[in-house]
């Protein structure tokens, strides 16, 4: 179980950590709904980082 959980943190770590560079891609373009949307999404997925820390 402990493996899973480890496994699970440390996809969303990467998931979180490509969100995060494609929202500064997206940033440079004039498109800044796409970087609402990639910003949300990396926030989201911080959310739930932290909550599995406690």
């Amino acid at each position: 179980m402990q493996y899973q959980q480890n496994d699970y943190f440390e996809r969303l770590t990467r998931l979180h950590s490509l969100k995060l560079q494609q929202a500064d891609r997206a940033k440079i373009s004039p498109n800044s709904l796409m970087y609402m949307v990639l910003k949300a999404e990396a926030d989201a997925i911080s959310q739930e980082l932290k909550s599995l820390q406690n």
